[in-house]
């Protein structure tokens, strides 16, 4: 190869680095954000990163064309090879051909590894704009996946972690919309439908976080966690997959609380008593804000990865509305891919069709939807080992949406009360009733050494050969 090709490539791939684009680099620094290439390089260990298609087209006369509107790479995350993407907002809006990403989706689904993407943008293009044009093509489909549904077929199979850092709208929406795991910054937006479709349709014009805000999408459940900008976006999808990677990490103390001094006969933060059981600083919340009735975490006990479910009797008595029950369910499933043995914490009075305040006083109606039934049936296709803990109510269905139905399939590993559980029915009148089935009522304080000695018995078992479900996205 002579050189004059030689340096034609090597001009067409610095054109993609961000020493070529000063101008743009500080642009991007001035808000706050980092490019796509410094996401990546923070993203993925030292040392790690292959780039993928970097070059995409050869036109007509002989030049190498860079791709546009993002980078991908493999790479690891302290030792777990993974997939990571991202779009660049400021490169054709953060439009970039699909066919790499399909690509790179085959590559996660048969090597079984995790994707983390940052899809701010305004849609994805789905073809090059140089075909046509008597170009080249060098990056195009390779393997069974197209753009979209590539991450739907890893549901279930590889975490999916997407991260949402400004305006993301149409595809690049879909794919943050699949993910199993949405991380997002104040300020961003995430929608099908763009504010330049909103005015053709309607006549008004919304800035993007008007129009499909991450806050709002915090509070409904449309994103699991909201952080400060990029940097904790980052640390988030690193502490995510380590749960999925790390296995046992040796372990550690928990909280030097004693459970034995916790007064349950009134209000209580039911966080006090996860934090007592698990590994000091191994917990993880997941859509803190969503459902707040309603704790859905991950951590460690005894260096064990777990997914811990618990109920809050410090937000509207710890009872069980159609979003908490939506979240049980959801979370049961990502646990049971993800082969994550969990931990159930029951203080419930029972199953609420609505919520309504009247004169600061919470008004309920009593009764169920047919929400309430999603985490039945997770539980009933649930086969890691749950283990529960009733430490004071656990009311008409309450119980059996925290653990699933005991007379079936996916019946507790083990079932602790504590001595001021409640047993037996509150009137002659209840349809359903408690079982009163306890493997054994123990001190509070032994909690964390009875389920850590259980846990030993499950060891986690990653070899099957293809995924149990896939993950519901709500």
């Amino acid at each position: 190869m002579n050189e004059q090709e030689l340096g034609a490539l090597r001009r067409a791939r610095q054109r993609q680095q961000d020493a070529a684009r000063p101008d743009i680099v500080t642009k991007v620094h001035e808000s706050n954000k980092l490019t796509a290439h410094e996401r990546m390089a923070l993203l993925l260990d030292d040392g790690s990163a292959v780039e993928y298609g970097s070059i995409a087209a050869r036109s007509a006369e002989g030049d190498w064309l860079a791709e546009a509107g993002g980078v991908d790479f493999v790479g690891t995350i302290d030792g777990q090879a993974v997939i990571a993407s991202s779009t660049d907002y400021t490169d054709h809006g953060g439009g970039y051909g699909a066919g790499r990403l399909g690509r790179l989706f085959a590559l996660a689904f048969e090597h079984r590894w995790p994707v983390v993407m940052f899809v701010d943008g305004g849609g994805s293009r789905a073809r090059h704009p140089r075909v046509g044009m008597g170009h080249i093509e060098t990056s195009g489909p390779i393997g069974r996946f197209s753009f979209l549904d590539g991450v739907p077929e890893l549901s279930g199979w590889s975490p999916v972690v997407a991260i949402v850092s400004g305006p993301s709208f149409a595809g690049h929406a879909s794919l943050a919309g699949f993910s199993d795991f949405l991380i997002s910054t104040p300020g961003s937006a995430i929608g099908m439908g763009g504010p330049p479709m909103v005015e053709a349709a309607l006549g008004q014009r919304l800035r993007p976080n008007e129009l499909a805000g991450s806050e709002m999408h915090e509070v409904g459940g449309g994103i699991d966690l909201l952080v400060p900008d990029e940097h904790a976006a980052i640390a988030a999808a690193r502490r995510y997959l380590s749960f999925y990677s790390g296995g046992a990490t040796g372990g550690s103390n928990p909280s030097r609380r004693d459970l034995n001094d916790l007064d349950t006969d009134g209000a209580y933060d039911m966080q006090d008593v996860i934090e007592a059981v698990c590994d000091a600083d191994s917990l993880f919340e997941i859509r803190p804000r969503f459902a707040p009735a309603l704790i859905t975490s991950l951590g460690r006990i005894g260096g064990r990865t777990v997914g811990i479910l618990a109920n809050q009797p410090l937000v509207d008595d710890g009872a069980i509305d159609q979003h908490a029950a939506t979240k049980i369910a959801r979370f049961v499933e990502l646990c049971n891919t993800y082969e994550y043995p969990m931990v159930s914490f029951i203080d419930t009075p029972g199953c609420v069709s609505h919520w309504s305040s009247k004169r600061e006083e919470p008004v309920t109606e009593s009764g169920l939807t047919r929400w309430h039934m999603r985490p039945i049936i997770a539980h009933q296709q649930r086969t890691v080992p749950l283990m529960s803990v009733q430490t004071r109510r656990g009311r008409g269905l309450g119980a059996a949406l925290m653990t699933g139905v005991s007379s079936t399939r996916g019946v507790p590993a083990l079932r602790l009360g504590w001595a001021g559980v409640e047993t037996g029915r509150r009137d002659g009148f209840s349809a359903v009733v408690d079982h009163n089935a306890f493997d054994d009522i123990i001190l509070p304080g032994e909690t964390r050494e009875r389920i850590m000695r259980v846990l030993h018995l499950f060891p986690r078992r990653m070899d099957r050969k293809q995924k149990k479900h896939f993950i519901d996205m709500w």
